[in-house]
């Protein structure tokens, strides 16, 4: 989310006490503000696409005086989504959402990273988060029209990530004068990889400074579930540790059904 990233960011990576609570609550207002941004851009990313109108009656169609049924009553639907305190490190960041989540229709490619885009998912279900340190997290659902689809639209994201290091150090290159980029695959399962990226991050689709950007991508017949989070270096936590990155890999399967 290059307006949000850039919010968060610039607010600084003090902890939200004292006079840093006012700064949060100011930043929050901020944020209440992005909040259509976020529906239409990538955790820490432009996030390029093409979306659908939402359906609606079509002008000039004149009313039905036809009675409504009542409406059946109906178990509530699974989410498929995690928590917020289920997302990675949710106990330390405090993630918070900044919306209820947003489906629309989708053609084209949505940005991922300066790496990766997903290409021919035909929905896009977007959450987007903040955590009490003013970082953020994101979670996608993208849904396509079969599962071969999403195979290959999932197959297409992991040979982009294979090349993630490369084309981040010649961004550096290109931006900065040098490259530091480190791009580690943590976890794997039969359904899903998780990727970190250790860099010093290029103002755009990133935000700048170091930090280390966490990708999560998870296929399960036609959908392809996207979660990812950046920690920025100097907000006074802990660094994250990657070793339970396989068990959320395996709760984002078992939300998939």
């Amino acid at each position: 989310m290059p307006g949000l990233t850039h919010a968060l960011r610039s607010a600084g990576p003090a902890r939200p006490a004292g006079s840093a609570l006012r700064a949060r609550a100011t930043l929050l207002a901020a944020v209440g503000a992005l909040a259509v941004l976020a529906t239409v851009s990538g955790c820490g990313g432009a996030t390029r696409h093409s979306a659908a109108a939402p359906g609606g009656v079509p002008g000039g169609v004149p009313a039905t005086a036809t009675p409504t049924p009542p409406a059946a009553v109906t178990a509530p639907a699974v989410s498929t989504q995690l928590s917020a305190d289920q997302l990675p490190a949710g106990a330390v960041e405090r993630w918070q959402p900044l919306a209820a989540p947003r489906t629309q229709a989708v053609t084209g490619a949505i940005q991922v990273n300066e790496c990766a885009s997903i290409t021919g998912a035909v929905s896009w279900q977007q959450q987007a988060y903040v955590s009490a340190y003013r970082t953020p997290a994101e979670q996608d659902l993208f849904r396509f029209q079969d599962g071969p689809a999403a195979r290959a639209a999932y197959q297409n994201l992991l040979t982009q990530m294979a090349s993630c290091q490369d084309q981040s150090r010649a961004l550096q290159a290109k931006a900065l004068g040098s490259s530091d980029a480190l791009v580690t695959q943590t976890a794997a399962t039969g359904q899903g990889i998780a990727w970190s990226r250790q860099w010093t991050g290029v103002e755009g689709i990133s935000a700048a400074g170091p930090q280390t950007d966490h990708l999560y991508a998870v296929q399960q017949g036609s959908a392809l579930a996207v979660v990812h989070f950046d920690e920025w270096a100097g907000v006074g936590t802990a660094p994250y540790s990657t070793r339970a990155d396989g068990d959320l890999l395996t709760s984002v399967a078992h939300r998939l059904g």
